[in-house]
């Protein structure tokens, strides 16, 4: 699906552009909506001419303009109902529309977003700046009503009495023009409480996802103090918001109410004076009362556009985010299958069909390497060259069909777990698969991951509903469940990134072994200190300082007499031998030390039972 492109030049721009999504519904909202302010201009006008009626004929008099309300009523109340859903529904894609819009955004901006606003602000972006923009929407069938229905009552009163109609005429935009200034300060206080609840919302979250390690160190108090004092501030945001609204709400009963008492005394001396009929009065007051509808809806408009522009600038504060990552202008094709990965920086080769392993010192280091591979970040200047194609030249779509890193940081999503770890639709020929297919292949990634006991575990299985950050779930069943999925997309190249770090000896050994074998001859990338994975390695890149220092598969490594066999060792014995060539040590002794080290540890683990037994689960 295309992701669409909004103008982000200024809230006007984009309101337009989301209004251009959404023209029947809008159209259909403002016709409705006059309609339905016009049978409201007719109401008064059939009871005065009613009420002369039934002065000058009696009964018969009065009938047909009682006939005439019922059909203007029905008219009305079907109106008013085809309105409402127009104005609910123009409420829904645009408040939807730009969630959805800001959603696609934060995910295509990658780290950018990160660095340069906060998930809480994201968050209060959707949950609230959205419905603000849905509101200007909602309320423009009514404020479009209620312009129309002004002008039709002021041709109809100046028609009947122009003395009197040029005073309902000019004292309801004076009452508008009074009102309307308080909407300006009560935008800009609007503005701040928004600020305040953005950082509050920031600071929530922020603790949300830091809790224990908040509890570890016994912050809590220290977290309420803060918590308090932020949301004292926002409270007394809210009550200057809240003081100046209720001053506005109560003007709106107040000057409408004092307008209409003085239209009815002007009216009662012209017909004292004989200038107009007593039905035409009954008119006259209907008016007044009935212009304190669009009279209010021209304030809640003004009031809907003051808030929706504040919040659409928040919006347009995330789409301004740059994107980590964006299609070229003029995108290459992909290279076929069989085409080396090349990190032009650091010098990784990744060949095709193996499984190539990378080990630094500097962890942090090595997984920005792999994390180059997947391209997420444009503004990297170092190239990796696909076939000898930057990846910066392919279109992002089809890069992340065919390579699919997995981080290091396993996050499994709210929601069930099937659909969690199963997306039918990214593979074209998952589309047609039965769902024994599907079920078979979730079965065969939960096996190589060794995550079937963490599922048989959960009461309903692949059905059970993961709560928020999968609490339900141990660390090292997130991790061996994120394995599965990132297996179940069956990639032509796969990054894995520390796959195994939370997890025991004995299973990070069948998953070593049984990882090789599912992906024997595709092109797998495994950042990883763990000789138990290093073993079923193709080829081992050692790295210093963001540079390949030297290769060869993991039983070469350790035995080599020089500086890369020495780091090596140092990394994956976790040893603190500080052996160089030339520092004076006997480096076949430290190298004899090392591999004394890891046997030691792997038999008092079990490791080492675990990998010569035959493995036929899988």
């Amino acid at each position: 699906m295309s992701i669409p492109r909004p103008p982000t030049g200024s809230p006007w721009r984009l309101l337009l552009w989301q209004a251009a999504r959404q023209p029947a519904t809008l159209i259909g909202g403002v016709v409705f909506g006059v309609l339905w302010m016009l049978c409201q201009v007719v109401w008064p006008y059939l009871l005065g001419r009613a009420v002369d009626g039934g002065l000058d004929a009696g009964l018969r008099g009065v009938a047909p303009w009682c006939a005439g309300l019922l059909v203007v009523a029905l008219a009305q109340a079907l109106f008013a109902v085809l309105r409402h859903r127009m104005a609910v529904s123009n409420w829904l894609r645009s408040s939807l529309g730009v969630s959805r819009l800001v959603g696609y955004h934060s995910a295509e901006t990658g780290t950018a977003i990160a660095t340069e606003t906060s998930a809480g602000e994201v968050a209060s972006t959707v949950a609230n700046d959205a419905l603000r923009v849905g509101e200007m929407f909602d309320v423009t069938a009514r404020f479009s009503g209620g312009v129309v229905a002004y002008a039709a009552v002021g041709v109809v009163t100046m028609l009947t009495s122009p003395a009197l109609g040029l005073f309902v005429l000019v004292g309801m935009p004076v009452l508008v023009a009074v009102l309307t200034l308080f909407v300006r300060p009560l935008a800009r206080r609007q503005a701040a409480w928004r600020a305040e609840q953005g950082a509050l919302t920031e600071l929530a979250a922020d603790t949300v996802v830091g809790l224990r390690v908040l509890r570890g160190v016994g912050g809590e108090e220290q977290f309420v103090r803060r918590y308090a004092k932020r949301s004292s501030a926002l409270r007394g945001r809210a009550i200057e918001v809240a003081r100046l609204g209720s001053w506005l709400d109560g003007l709106q009963i107040l000057l409408p109410g004092l307008f209409v008492a003085v239209v009815v005394w002007f009216g009662a001396r012209l017909v004292l004076a004989g200038e107009i009929t007593p039905g035409q009065l009954v008119t006259f007051y209907g008016y007044s009362v009935f212009l304190i509808v669009p009279l209010r809806t021209t304030v809640e408009a003004s009031q809907a556009f003051a808030r929706g522009f504040v919040a659409t600038s928040r919006v347009l504060d995330v789409l301004r985010v740059q994107r980590a990552v964006s299609d070229p202008e003029h995108p290459e094709a992909a290279p076929g299958q069989g085409a080396d990965l090349v990190d032009v920086a650091s010098g990784v080769v990744v060949e095709p069909g193996r499984l190539t392993a990378l080990v630094g010192e500097d962890a942090d280091e090595t997984a920005r390497i792999a994390t180059r591979l997947g391209r997420f970040d444009d503004r990297v200047q170092s190239p990796v060259l696909w076939g000898g194609i930057d990846l910066r030249r392919i279109p992002v779509r089809e890069l992340r069909r065919r390579i699919v890193v997995s981080d290091a940081t396993p996050h499994i999503f709210t929601g069930r777990l099937r659909d969690s770890l199963y997306t039918p639709g990214i593979r074209g020929p998952e589309r047609s698969a039965s769902p024994a297919a599907r079920r078979s292949r979730i079965d065969h990634a939960l096996g190589v991951a060794a995550a079937g006991d963490a599922v048989d575990a959960l009461p309903a299985g692949l059905e059970q509903h993961v709560p928020e950050r999968a609490s339900v779930l141990s660390g090292g069943q997130r991790q061996r469940l994120s394995l599965a999925r990132a297996l179940l997309t069956d990639a032509e190249v796969l990054v894995l990134i520390e796959p195994t770090s939370a997890l025991d000896a004995n299973t990070e050994a069948i998953i070593a072994a049984r990882l090789a074998r599912a992906r024997e001859r595709r092109t797998t990338v495994v950042v990883s200190a763990s000789p138990l994975l290093l073993d079923h390695a193709d080829v081992v890149h050692v790295l210093h300082d963001g540079e390949v220092i030297g290769s060869g598969t993991h039983e070469e490594l350790l035995r080599r007499t020089d500086v890369v066999g020495a780091r090596y060792r140092r990394v994956v014995a976790r040893t603190t031998s500080t052996a160089e060539p030339g520092a004076g040590e006997d480096l076949e002794a430290a190298w004899t030390g090392s591999i004394e080290t890891l046997w030691t540890q792997a038999t008092e683990t079990g490791a080492i039972r675990v990998i010569q037994q035959e493995d036929d689960d899988v």
